[in-house]
């Protein structure tokens, strides 16, 4: 396949280093690029008023956010001896909520620190207790009406000790079996893992989230950088029909505006 059969993907930024889009929305818009993606746990820890203010400020600035990841606070676990149903139930009903307001159609479950398996913790019961999660999000989901999928991240090894591979990840959504709950692609971990994409052809029903970054030094991708196997990860997304936003989720160096420039160029060379 070549670079000019890719579909007309939309390309955003996602929380993570200084990006803070929904500070920095109408910059990242402006620099180029078509969306953000907001941490979520950021957005559900701020003030009503405050939120919504960000949120009408984004909408009026005509800022699309498709999709939110950092899903969770680290204080709030998943997984281990303080998960607790009622605590996640009262997050995931806040947090969700502002989701659905912002017009965000996928979460991004990454939260390395929620869902890592303390030590001494059995990790048949760290699968169920993320399945519950897992479950127990997809309901509140449907009891809010809100039109959101949640996407299971594959988190490298260096993050995270629980579902390390795109394989495991695709492997537990299947298994939680909801409609709320897809998966997360996410180019960088797939590289950190040295896990071959083609595995996404097992999961084109379930994908609903993209991520990336160059991994040498997880930075915004640019024209001119050696990112071997990018290519191929854009190809197994077009093989799969995938149609949804790929957002940057990488660390900025001296100037957030650059950065997205560069991005913007990289992902406009893909289709020339």
């Amino acid at each position: 396949m070549m670079t000019s059969d890719f579909p007309a993907w939309q390309f955003g930024v996602s929380d993570f280093s200084i990006s803070e889009p929904l500070k920095n929305g109408e910059l990242i818009k402006a620099s180029g690029l078509d969306f953000i993606e907001p941490g979520l746990a950021k957005a559900a820890a701020v003030p009503e008023e405050e939120f919504l203010a960000a949120a009408e400020r984004l909408r009026a600035a005509e800022v699309p956010v498709l999709s939110a990841n950092w899903f969770l606070p680290p204080s709030l676990k998943v997984v281990g001896p303080e998960a607790d149903d009622e605590k996640s139930r009262a997050f995931l009903e806040l947090a969700l909520g502002r989701a659905g307001h912002l017009g965000a159609k996928a979460v991004v479950l990454g939260s390395p620190a929620s869902r890592s398996i303390p030590a001494g913790w059995a990790e048949l019961e760290a699968r169920a207790q993320m399945i519950r999660f897992c479950r127990l999000a997809a309901a509140v989901i449907q009891e809010g009406g809100w039109d959101i999928r949640i996407a299971v991240e594959h988190v490298n090894h260096t993050e995270t000790n629980f579902l390390n591979t795109f394989a495991e990840a695709l492997a537990i959504t299947r298994e939680i079996d909801r409609p709320e709950i897809g998966l997360a692609a996410d180019f960088y971990h797939f590289a950190m893992e040295g896990e071959a994409t083609d595995v996404m052809r097992e999961a084109a029903d379930l994908i609903c989230a993209v991520q990336l970054a160059d991994p040498n030094g997880r930075v915004f991708p640019k024209v001119g950088a050696n990112i071997p196997g990018i290519i191929p990860f854009f190809e197994q997304l077009a093989g799969i029909g995938y149609r949804g936003g790929i957002s940057v989720e990488a660390t900025v160096g001296a100037d957030l505006a650059a950065d997205c420039a560069a991005a913007a160029e990289f992902f406009e060379n893909l289709s020339s």
